[in-house]
């Protein structure tokens, strides 16, 4: 236990908590980064919104050029033809005395420029500095003039504009371009926030920045990358990032519990193995030193009787077939192993298998006062298994009763039919097992730690062996065992007649 929580602890150490901080680290920086990428997106976005107003000023001051050039002649109409947006001319001098509307049937417009006196006054200021500065004035929801000062003959020019007119015309085809198949771009009327133009056919989706148009301020400009927002792309690539660091940490961690569990594993079959060589130097001791006793006993002539020399005799024989039975285990086991160990099946009546077998216990039963009740079925067919391995199984299963009996002396042997199956059982009064060791104390080497059980001495191979045995005849072993109440093995074996 010490050293699993060592071995914890190191790997804690040298892969878990390394691992903790550095995702910790990471999605820190992930979120700092696709901050950063976002920030950047805004302003790549607010760019190309820039370059379109500039597109948009740009057409307008070249509109301007030609209207000042034709000035002296006031022959605009090339110009309104060539250009459907414009609507019509408007030419006055800075007083507004004397005021020009081409073509002559757009007089309604002069009123416009009559109401902007003040503005006007401004562009004569901003011309006497040398800059044409071009200003919008809103006429109607789709309506827009543009007023400026020529310098060439100090005149006050306004250009009356159908707003939708030059959005379709003029403005679409440059946002389709910086369009292509990465954003989106709308232009709404700010009014009535109705789309006049886009370039996706989808509908209610969420932009993620927008300006005024410079030109006509009742207009503005939307845009979005294609397919999603900025800030649904930048989480989408976040949460990518998440759940690949998440099965990264998912991944040390089941390697670490892995390398935990077989290194754990690895010393508690190290621990087992030690055990094993202790006990079984103790087993093989035993019977060794009582055989060694006996004999000397005999051999000195210190016994006199012919009924004591028999009862040393039978011991002898008797440890002697003890000592046996823990090496064939120990070779069977090995051979169990290597897989090399070989069955040969053949007909077998159990019950004289059985008699046989407890007969070699009658002199160890009635030594120890135990109460044997033996029930074997008369109805049990002879049937296909390996005579000595399933002697050796019933010699594991009646040692470890006789073992751990205790104080209660009893032992029972039963068969029975139950429909295609040939049930074996021993049963025991003695000491019991807990239930949760039920499913472990068939595994090699497992001994009970704690508890009566585990203060007899015993080499934990027996009942693996008795599992191996059963399992190599088709069969299986069960337990119904309590603490204080003893330990009844079932074995079910399937019932083939021979032949």
């Amino acid at each position: 236990m010490k050293n699993t929580r060592k071995i914890f602890i190191v790997l804690f150490l040298i892969v878990l908590l390394p691992a903790l901080f550095y995702s910790v680290y990471e999605i820190s920086a992930l979120n700092e980064s696709e901050e950063m990428i976002s920030h950047i997106y805004q302003r790549q976005l607010d760019a190309i919104l820039f370059s379109v107003n500039q597109y948009v000023l740009d057409v307008a001051s070249g509109w301007a050029t030609q209207i000042e050039n034709e000035i002296p002649t006031s022959r605009f109409e090339r110009i309104i033809q060539s250009n459907p947006s414009i609507k019509s001319i408007i030419v006055s001098d800075t007083s507004l005395s004397n005021i020009t509307v081409f073509p002559s049937n757009k007089s309604s417009h002069r009123a416009s420029i009559t109401s902007q006196k003040e503005m006007i006054a401004r562009l004569v200021r901003y011309q006497a500095a040398s800059y044409r500065k071009l200003e919008p004035v809103i006429e109607t929801d789709s309506t827009t003039i543009i007023f400026f000062v020529s310098p060439s003959s100090i005149n006050v020019v306004g250009i009356v504009i159908s707003n939708e007119r030059f959005i379709n015309d003029i403005i679409s085809k440059k946002l389709i371009d910086i369009a292509h198949n990465d954003f989106v771009i709308a232009v709404d009327r700010q009014s009535t926030s109705t789309t006049i133009f886009t370039t996706s056919s989808e509908q209610n989706a969420t932009f993620s920045q927008q300006r005024q148009l410079w030109i006509f301020p009742s207009h503005i400009i939307k845009i979005r990358l294609a397919g999603t927002t900025i800030q649904d792309a930048a989480q989408e690539r976040f949460n990518r990032d998440v759940i690949l660091i998440i099965i990264m940490d998912f991944i040390l961690v089941l390697g670490a519990w892995f390398v935990f569990r077989t290194i754990s594993r690895e010393m508690e079959l190290i621990a087992m193995k030690s055990d094993f060589v202790s006990n079984v130097s103790h087993e093989l001791r035993t019977p060794l030193s009582l055989i060694r006793m006996f004999a000397e006993t005999l051999e000195m002539g210190r016994v006199k009787t012919e009924k004591k020399k028999n009862e040393y005799y039978t011991t002898i024989v008797h440890e002697a077939d003890r000592l046996t039975r823990l090496i064939n285990n120990i070779l069977n086991f090995s051979r169990m192993e290597s897989n090399t160990r070989r069955y040969n099946f053949r007909p077998v009546h159990l019950n004289k298998l059985i008699s046989s077998v407890l007969a070699i216990y009658s002199y160890q039963l009635e030594k120890s006062l135990f109460t044997l009740k033996i029930e074997l079925s008369d109805d049990l067919p002879e049937i296909s298994v390996d005579e000595e391995a399933i002697a050796e199984a019933l010699h594991n299963l009646i040692d470890n009763a006789i073992k751990y009996s205790g104080e209660n002396k009893y032992l029972r042997i039963a068969t029975s039919v139950n429909q295609n199956s040939i049930i074996i059982e021993v049963e025991d009064h003695g000491i019991g097992i807990s239930i949760e060791h039920h499913s472990k104390i068939f595994e090699k080497f497992y001994r009970v730690s704690h508890g009566l059980v585990h203060t007899a001495k015993g080499s934990g191979l027996g009942l693996a062996i008795v599992q191996h045995i059963v399992h190599s005849h088709n069969g299986t072993i069960s337990i119904i065992s309590e603490p204080h109440h003893g330990s009844k093995f079932i074995i079910t074996l399937p019932f083939i007649q021979s032949k």
